[in-house]
């Protein structure tokens, strides 16, 4: 009875619609940021990895201009930003601003 009371309840938890947040990563690789496009949730976490020497910031907007959501400025190894609001969030690099653009789509469900 035990075993069966402690089956349902976890049952009921994980089938409650509470989702696990997640964390997506983009790649920074030869100058370029991929994937260029990515979905997730609301309450996911963003990682930007470098995989490179030069130095990238990941900066919200479109470019040349910051619209103050997010920046991180000259990543060295990775920056994470948990986004908690659906809608779309464009970034780009600062230093690189004609070549290294992307786009976050987070999405309510």
């Amino acid at each position: 009875m035990k075993k069966l009371l402690i089956l349902t309840s976890i049952f009921l938890l994980l089938g409650s619609g509470q989702g696990w947040s997640e964390t997506v990563e983009v790649k920074i690789i030869k100058s370029t940021f991929i994937p260029t496009v990515i979905k997730v949730k609301k309450g996911d976490t963003v990682r930007w990895v470098n995989t490179e020497e030069l130095l990238h910031t990941v900066t919200s907007g479109k470019a040349p201009m910051s619209d103050g959501k997010f920046n991180a400025a000259y990543v060295k190894k990775e920056f994470e930003v948990t986004l908690d609001k659906a809608g779309f969030y464009d970034y780009y690099c600062e230093l690189h601003p004609a070549i290294m653009r992307g786009v976050v789509i987070v999405e309510d469900h």
